[in-house]
């Protein structure tokens, strides 16, 4: 058995303190140390500060080669078991968020006694208390279980939803939709981290762009939802209170079950023997991202905030953000523009929906063929930019009713932008604390982008809103910059890295597993361990630090997603 070393056996030395990873005296200790020295009554002490995957490996072995039939039989068990459940609750996390977007063609805005824009600013609070309660969700996804911390949130909001129900004015509707932005604050978040722990790199773009498509769901299921909940009629509940209740409950019903059935970690799943979780570790080891850890490293927060990498996501994600937060507060309110009634516009705004989706799965395939995400995202962004613009252009007219339509559809496609962001970025950042700070920083750039979007689309510039388009299309042509600038930059950083490993004795240019099918697994290996013994077997100690807790700046093992 053997503690860090994934490819060889390591072949000297004894550990015989708590290894510091932000040490390079102990980090050198580590890389060559073997767990057939170790005892169990030191495993505790020497992976102290590391992921929490490290003890496991270390009591079940570590280092051992598993196949691709032993890959792809765990993949199912952990695809069958987490992403039902994380569909589900991101799925009626965007119902709920949404809930009041729908209730608008059934007059919200009259029966519950909003004016000017008041109705914008119900939609951006929810995105203020998110960024409010942003540094707690930070600092408990690094102390708490994730799975613990989700069940928290998960069961909060669903009973705001409903208490939302008996809101009859501004102020109760503001207070109670604060009150559930910051209960649904952690949940992109821990998504975001539950898929870097649980799946390869080439696997992240596809799950992640899987549960995010259920804001498309959200659309299609909660307008056929909302669609038969219009023609309630009721003398005591006006259409929003009936929607909002529904929503709310609905939440509830299904957040006890889910919050007990998740897990924690690869290493706390209960549909998962040790040989299987072993396997699900070694799996994710190339990732060179880890899974938990629950000590607080400052350090690592500070590196976050310094790192070129991690504003350039944050400025992504407040371009796209805008244009999402003006689209999807005031979709409905286009649409109606464009001459259709409210329940035309319900069952239209279906399609987008149904777009959305698509466009999640598309592009997250495109990401693993061509293994490239800034060459996939910035095509993608290309189509929202065209549909704003021509949506800019053409006269809102009922004679250009189709072509309308046609373009506002072609706009949605901005829907799978997001996904694509938290997979390139989770996929790029090391070092469990600073995961969870750079998500955090982007969840506070979605934040702020939802918060201006609505701003932006003012009743008085109904049914055009060229105001909104116009600050899309400045965003859309921003974001395509930044992408362009985020692929040289890792570049820049595999470049260098190439040269970090030559200059500690190893091999410079190695294989990314993390991208490549399991299939592939053998062969590749197979032509890695000619490549090292060419160079005198310098290259046996990669992804030897891929369960310390390292950072991907001070793991020179670490190759970036491009």
């Amino acid at each position: 058995m053997q503690l860090f070393n994934r490819d060889k056996k390591a072949e000297t030395g004894h550990v015989e303190h708590a290894v510091d990873p932000n040490n390079a005296a102990d980090l050198e200790k580590a890389r060559s140390a073997t767990s057939d020295e170790i005892g169990p009554a030191k495993t505790q002490a020497q992976t102290q500060g590391m992921d929490a995957a490290m003890e496991f490996l270390a009591a079940h072995g570590d280092g051992e080669h598993i196949t691709d039939e032993e890959s792809n039989a765990v993949r199912w068990r952990i695809d069958s078991r987490l992403m039902p459940m994380m569909c589900c609750i991101y799925f009626l996390q965007q119902l709920d968020k949404s809930s009041m977007s729908y209730s608008t063609v059934f007059n919200f805005q009259r029966d519950a006694h909003l004016h000017g824009t008041e109705y914008s600013w119900l939609a951006s609070i929810v995105y203020f208390a998110q960024l409010v309660f942003q540094p707690l969700s930070v600092w408990a996804l690094v102390r708490l279980p994730v799975n613990v911390w989700v069940a928290i949130c998960f069961c909060t909001w669903g009973a705001l939803e409903a208490i939302l129900a008996a809101s009859h004015s501004f102020a109760g509707l503001a207070v109670t939709r604060f009150l559930l932005g910051a209960a649904e604050a952690s949940i992109s978040p821990s998504f975001i981290i539950i898929t870097s722990m649980w799946w390869s790199r080439r696997e992240q773009p596809l799950r992640m762009n899987i549960w995010y498509s259920m804001n498309g769901m959200s659309q299609i299921l909660g307008s056929l939802l909302v669609y038969g909940l219009g023609h309630i009629k009721s003398d005591r509940l006006k259409p929003y209170q009936v929607i909002f209740l529904t929503c709310g409950l609905l939440t509830l019903a299904c957040a006890i079950p889910i919050s007990i059935a998740f897990p924690a970690r690869p290493t706390k799943a209960r549909f998962l023997n040790d040989n299987q979780k072993r396997i699900a570790l070694e799996r994710v080891r190339h990732n060179n991202t880890g899974t938990q850890n629950t000590e607080f490293k400052w350090q690592q927060v500070i590196e976050a905030l310094t790192d070129i990498k991690s504003w350039l996501w944050v400025f992504m994600i407040f371009c796209i953000s805008l244009v999402s937060g003006g689209i999807s507060s005031f979709g409905p309110l286009i649409l109606q523009g464009f001459g259709l009634s409210s329940f035309q516009t319900i069952l239209y705004n279906m399609i987008p929906g149904a777009i959305t989706i698509v466009s999640n799965v598309l592009s997250a395939y495109a990401v693993m063929h061509f293994q490239r995400k800034s060459i996939i995202l910035f095509v993608v962004s290309l189509f929202p930019l065209g549909g704003a613009a021509a949506l800019y252009a053409l006269p809102h007219t009922t004679e250009n009713k189709h072509k309308l339509l046609a373009v506002y559809f072609i706009l949605q496609v901005y829907n799978c932008v997001t996904g694509l962001i938290f997979s390139w970025q989770a996929a790029n950042t090391a070092g469990h604390t600073k995961k969870t700070t750079t998500t955090g920083m982007v969840y506070v750039a979605l934040c702020t982008g939802n918060i201006v979007g609505p701003q932006l689309y003012k009743a008085a510039d109904a049914p055009q809103y060229h105001r909104g388009l116009i600050a899309n299309m400045i965003c859309l042509v921003l974001l395509s910059s930044f992408v362009v600038i985020q692929g040289l930059y890792l570049t820049y950083l595999n470049r260098r890295n190439v040269k970090r490993r030559i200059a500690k004795g190893k091999t410079g240019q190695v294989v990314d597993y993390s991208l490549e099918a399991s299939s592939k697994w053998a062969d590749l290996r197979a032509k890695q361990a000619e490549k090292d013994a060419a160079e005198g077997g310098a290259g046996a100690t990669h992804n030897a630090q891929a369960f310390m807790d390292l950072t991907d700046l001070k793991n020179e093992d670490f190759i970036y997603s491009v």
